[in-house]
């Protein structure tokens, strides 16, 4: 959650099914069985990798010969160079209206290939709107921007998704959220006609915490305040600006609770080998958004948030911190290994399009690769 606070090994494989979710505790039941006609992913050893500064997922995009890569740290920066391994010339975004506007994280890109506008969407946390426990927890929600130089400067077109003000819980157990909605990610469909958003609401009511979904209509990308709806009871009906959600993987425990439970943050890309959606998702087992593991969902469209599988951990908590141990890293995130996310290494290959083996990031750090395998196939 964003916050202004080499030999090779096989590591771990892990088959997934194709299914309707499932609101289940991960630590509750047991996991379901392994079944070897499901996808699976391997994990293998890599020389570390490292984007610096990450407290959120990292969204990139290629214009020519150059790979563009977003992070950002209570305040978004770019990186360049010629591919994943060799990025270099940072520079700090200039947000424009966005100056005054503290906080702001650039979590999601997209680049129209038709006219070279790149857009993106962005968590903002407003300053505190209460005190609780002697913390300051904020509300956040999620605006939408464009630039025409590949991010370095960018102009700010308005909130676009809010949970209601009115629900909020300044009686959280939680040090980040009192309730609102962020930790994102959007994707653009294949036949170019809705953008679809993945994201985590804090809300006060328990019924509406967890993963949710949203969407826009391609059309309106230059325009869209007030045109994005949510996803509620199976259907797109519910105003994104205040309106109701119907959480894809709802919390398992009340989130302002100090035992809260759910699914959040989640990073999705489409995978070229095994033609279908990937969705990753940290797993909070307490308010502090503590992490019990890596979880991955499968779904053919990102349109339908009833088509996602119930997710499955493929890294646990001890996996996690192996991965993170001696990186640079607040060491919240050093412990958590929050923001999952998968880049691919080819060229064309981002955050939101990979192949068969690319690179696996927690909170920006990469030490490991990550092959899907195919249903029935075995690691190479």
């Amino acid at each position: 959650m964003p916050r202004n606070v080499g030999g090779l090994t096989i590591f771990v494989i892990v088959l997934l099914g194709l299914g309707s979710p499932r609101n289940e505790s991960a630590r509750g039941n047991p996991p379901a069985p392994i079944d070897a006609a499901l996808p699976g992913v391997e994990f293998q050893d890599a020389p570390q990798t490292q984007i610096a500064g990450v407290d959120s997922n990292c969204p990139a995009h290629w214009d020519g010969d150059t790979l563009y890569v977003l992070n950002s740290y209570g305040h978004p920066w770019r990186n360049s160079g010629p591919d994943l391994a060799r990025l270099g010339n940072r520079i700090s975004t200039k947000l424009g209206d966005l100056n005054d506007k503290l906080y702001i994280w650039i979590e999601a890109t997209w680049k129209d290939q038709d006219d070279g506008v790149l857009y993106g969407a962005y968590h903002y946390e407003p300053d505190a709107v209460c005190v609780s426990n002697n913390h300051l927890p904020t509300m956040p929600k999620v605006g939408w921007i464009r630039s025409v130089d590949n991010g370095a400067t960018w102009e700010d077109l308005g909130f676009i998704i809010e949970a209601k003000p009115c629900a909020v819980r300044c009686s959280t157990a939680s040090p980040w959220d009192a309730g609102g909605t962020g930790d994102f990610v959007f994707f653009l469909d294949a036949a170019k006609e809705y953008f679809y958003f993945y994201g985590t609401s804090y809300d006060s009511r328990f019924e509406e915490q967890g993963v949710w979904a949203a969407r826009m209509r391609y059309a309106d990308r230059k325009n869209p305040s007030g045109k994005v709806v949510k996803w509620y009871k199976g259907t797109w009906t519910e105003p994104a600006l205040w309106g109701h959600v119907t959480p894809v993987f709802p919390a398992q425990r009340d989130y302002h609770g100090k035992d809260g439970e759910m699914f959040w943050g989640p990073a999705i890309h489409w995978n070229t080998y095994l033609n279908t959606y990937v969705m990753l998702l940290n797993h909070a087992i307490d308010t502090k958004l503590t992490q019990d593991g890596i979880f991955i969902s499968f779904n053919h469209d990102v349109g339908n948030p009833a088509g996602w599988s119930a997710p499955r951990m493929i890294l646990d908590r001890p996996e996690i911190q192996k991965a993170m141990a001696g990186a640079k890293a607040s060491p919240t995130k050093l412990e958590n290994g929050w923001y999952p996310e998968v880049i691919g290494t080819e060229k064309g290959e981002t955050d939101k399009v990979v192949g068969r083996t690319a690179r696996f990031f927690l909170a920006g750090v990469s030490r490991k690769t990550i092959t899907f395998l195919r249903p029935g196939e075995k690691a190479p």
